[in-house]
């Protein structure tokens, strides 16, 4: 059975994904839509972003953690391997997810390794101006969302959840999930 790969990515103003090794705004929804999607599954991480989690390893996932510096081995509960196509391999499950970062991202979409891709929008005017103002401050996706949506690669479609589901938001911010599948 050929595993599943799914990417999951929050994009906020001008495509951007981080600034210091952490996503620039906090939104419930979408910690609630990551824990929602990635559980019980496998996630791969760059190190980079795995060592800027608030809480690691993630609670009911196996976590792994990709690096060209790593031997592939598995210590204290995360599986450290030298390559996405390791991190794949070693996963044997239905379905995994890429959780990150740019290189992470970069690499999996130039290889079409991904077969779905979720997407959380986020818009945040605040944030919005700071991108502006200090435009190099920030790490983006590596494709940008009007190439990527527009793209005859994926057929994107709108993630609705109830209301009463998520949890409440901060008012400035507004998120819009979205579910990719890749065109094959």
């Amino acid at each position: 059975m050929k595993t599943t790969v799914c990417g999951i990515v929050a994009i906020g103003p001008d495509d951007v994904i981080g600034k210091n090794g952490v996503m620039p705004w906090y939104s419930r929804k979408d910690f609630y839509h990551f824990r929602a999607l990635t559980t019980p599954f496998p996630c791969v991480f760059g190190k980079t972003t795995f060592e800027n989690l608030p809480l690691r390893p993630l609670p009911n996932r196996l976590n792994i953690v990709c690096s060209s510096a790593y031997k592939n081995e598995f210590i204290n509960g995360i599986f450290y391997a030298n390559s996405v196509e390791s991190a794949i391999q070693y996963c044997g499950k239905d379905y995994m997810f890429i959780c990150g970062g740019n290189q992470i991202y970069k690499y999996v979409l130039d290889k079409d390794l991904i077969d779905i891709m979720y997407i959380t929008k986020i818009y945040d005017e605040k944030l919005s101006q700071n991108v502006k103002l200090a435009p190099d401050d920030y790490v983006r996706f590596p494709i940008s969302m009007r190439e990527f949506f527009n793209s005859d690669k994926w057929v994107v479609k709108r993630m609705l959840y109830p209301e009463n589901v998520l949890p409440k938001e901060n008012e400035n911010i507004i998120t819009k999930f979205f579910k990719c599948v890749r065109v094959r």
